[in-house]
């Protein structure tokens, strides 16, 4: 480099290795993924290129779903028109970057091909009118070292996922798409034994670490159990045998980590107050913590607690295959997903006139993002026995006009209360309709939001520096506690840099409901009181903070679907109910058993696309027999 020295960032190289795995490598990554993931299959519908041809398909929604559905289709030879009533892509998934125009440059200049659509970085974002924070939202993070460096190198890659924040390895669907469409993934910390957990009622309201709680509820409850054994406990209804009882007695020592007699003193595995050093510095560990305390502390068993925090929710978020580790994340942020989609090549065949004909930059490629209309809300589905007409208003040039398109088939991606709004299907199914009824009733939570919907708010901070690192030994994972703002995530990203962006809030249910009827200075100051609980003297160390509410966002209805088929089985059945031969479909995560997770929006795209599959083509037993299809014929 003829004596300059270049440094290179991880996620530089990660980049670049997709990058050159996209252009000589795929086929064999592909290959190398499936053989790794044997025991799964993907629901990935196997349309031939021209399985479509002669066919077009509207979708309703520009989110994960109706991309993933767009992108699919597309390659299969249909016709496709992608209508967005709002003026971004991604639905759910926003993710918000800095304002600064120099860092908008730059982020450009890491992503190259996004610069197609410049849509893709959002730096602002605003609620609906009815919201008491309605103002304008703009996205003030910025490295201010590497402005003082006049913008020399690369700044720490600041971002606030809004939105969906994890994948776990279990979302097969979505692992592979983002494998295929080239979306770098890394490790997600969603939890730590560092990480940090706070009650009014416990430790005079000082947080305390959530591994010191675990571990001592682990092992009080391990001592009792020893202690039921040698009182001669039942197994089964029968007595133990002598075998039976040596073996459950070494169990429950090992477990609770207890005495060669069975006694509980404390554990090193809740941390250290002293961490051991060299020679003679053997260290302190914690301080053993009664169970009476811990039963006090509301962080087990009180149902006034925060949703978040139910009875065990966090001490045994581990046993939850959701977020069990390996959690993963795009390298750069959650809205890489649908960034990437949007720039997949498509045949120029997949091009609707509606779209085509609003394109400002005509270009030799079509990519999926050419099949989108921004501000195009859907006014009327119209659905008929061969056909489905929609009636959208679309802009251009500050000019707006109402037109009206037929189409084959229709896929809707919102909301099921906002479907009811504008959906015109005579011959529907009546148990769907009724589902439609059931999740557009509204009061529990006193406001707009469907009963059956969850309200959802989040504050992002900028810290001036990764406190929570240095002082509190937390690398990644979520701090939890019973005030309002209920958890604090940590980035699992650019660890040791000197700035970082805290999720300072993420609440859910009744706190978001309420928390959300602050304006956006009463959000970050709740936001910053419930940091001092948890951060006791770094309070101050956090500022550029921002919220987002999504029972307020434009085009949405809260955070995600509370109903699935385990909570009201009639209710999740209805609105995934269809006619065999119906034009009409649904996708988004609402339909599918994952609600609020992005595989949920993958996976009910794939069962929208098997549906129109096997109208066209009701032979094929691979459609016919569909596993999305179980249990409704």
């Amino acid at each position: 480099m003829s004596g300059s020295k270049q440094t290179f960032s991880r996620r530089a190289i990660l980049r670049g290795m997709t990058a050159l795995a996209g252009a000589y490598a795929m086929p064999s990554l592909l290959t190398g993924f499936r053989a790794a993931q044997a025991a799964y299959q993907t629901t990935m519908p196997d349309l031939a290129p021209d399985f479509g041809k002669g066919k077009s398909v509207a979708i309703i929604g520009a989110g994960v779903a109706g991309l993933t559905a767009a992108y699919r289709l597309a390659n299969a030879g249909f016709e496709v028109a992608v209508l967005e009533a709002d003026g971004r892509y991604g639905g759910r998934s926003l993710t918000a970057r800095p304002h600064d125009d120099k860092y908008r440059r730059w982020w450009f200049s890491q992503y190259p091909e996004t610069s197609l659509f410049s849509n893709m970085y959002v730096s602002q974002y605003q609620e609906r009118h009815d919201s008491p924070a309605n103002a304008l939202q703009t996205c003030a993070f910025m490295d201010d070292k590497w402005a003082q460096n006049d913008y020399r190198g690369n700044p720490v890659e600041l971002f606030l996922n809004a939105g969906p924040g994890r994948i776990p390895s279990n979302h097969i669907n979505l692992i592979a798409l983002c494998q295929e469409i080239g979306v770098d993934l890394e490790t997600y910390i969603f939890q730590s034994m560092s990480n940090l957990m706070q009650s009014a009622t416990y430790n005079n309201g000082k947080p305390v670490p959530m591994g010191q709680v675990t571990y001592n509820l682990y092992g009080e409850m391990a001592e009792m159990m020893y202690t039921a054994i040698q009182e001669g406990c039942k197994l089964q209804g029968r007595a133990l045998s002598s075998v039976e009882k040596e073996q459950l007695e070494n169990l429950y020592r090992l477990f609770g980590d207890l005495s060669s007699v069975g006694g509980f003193d404390g554990t090193a595995r809740g941390g250290y107050d002293k961490i051991p050093g060299g020679w003679r510095d053997g260290g302190k560990f914690r301080d053993k913590i009664g169970l009476e305390d811990i039963l006090k502390s509301q962080f087990i068993g009180d149902s006034n607690a925060n949703p978040e925090l139910s009875p065990g929710s966090f001490l045994f978020n581990g046993f939850n295959i959701d977020w069990q580790p390996t959690l993963m994340q795009p390298v750069g942020g959650m809205d890489r997903i649908w960034q990437q989609l949007l720039l997949q090549k498509v045949p120029s065949s997949a091009l609707n006139n509606l779209i085509y004909s609003y394109r400002k930059n005509a270009r030799s490629d079509t990519r999926v993002g050419d099949l989108v209309s921004l501000h195009t809300p859907a006014l009327n589905i119209h659905v008929e026995n061969q056909s489905v007409t929609v009636t959208f208003k679309i802009f251009q040039a500050d000019l707006a006009r109402i037109e009206s398109r037929k189409f084959d088939y229709c896929i809707s991606t919102v909301a099921p209360s906002l479907l009811k709004k504008v959906l015109n299907y005579s011959s529907a199914p009546r148990e769907f309709i009724a589902g439609l009824d059931a999740f557009s009733a509204t009061g529990k939570w006193g406001d707009a939001t469907p009963d059956l919907w969850t309200p959802a708010i989040k504050v992002g901070w900028q810290g001036a520096e990764r406190f929570w690192e240095t002082e509190d030994e937390i690398y990644g994972g979520i701090s939890w506690t019973t005030d309002d703002i209920g958890q604090i995530w940590y980035p699992s990203e650019d660890f040791t840099a000197h700035t970082g962006i805290l999720t300072g809030a993420y609440n859910r249910g009744e706190r978001a409901a309420d928390y959300a009827r602050q304006n956006n200075q009463q959000r970050l100051d709740t936001a910053r009181k419930g940091m001092a609980l948890l951060h006791p003297g770094n309070a101050d160390k956090v500022d550029h903070g921002m919220s987002i509410a999504w029972q307020y966002m434009p085009h949405q209805v809260g955070g995600w679907a509370s109903d699935t088929e385990t909570e009201t089985p009639a209710v999740y059945k209805q609105i995934t109910t269809f006619d065999k031969n119906s034009r009409f479909y649904c996708a988004g995560d609402t339909w599918s058993y994952l609600p609020g997770w992005q595989e949920g929006s993958v996976s009910s795209a794939y069962c929208a696309i098997n549906a129109i599959a096997r109208t066209i083509d009701p032979t094929n037993n691979t459609f016919a027999t569909s596993a999305c299809f179980a249990g409704s014929e």
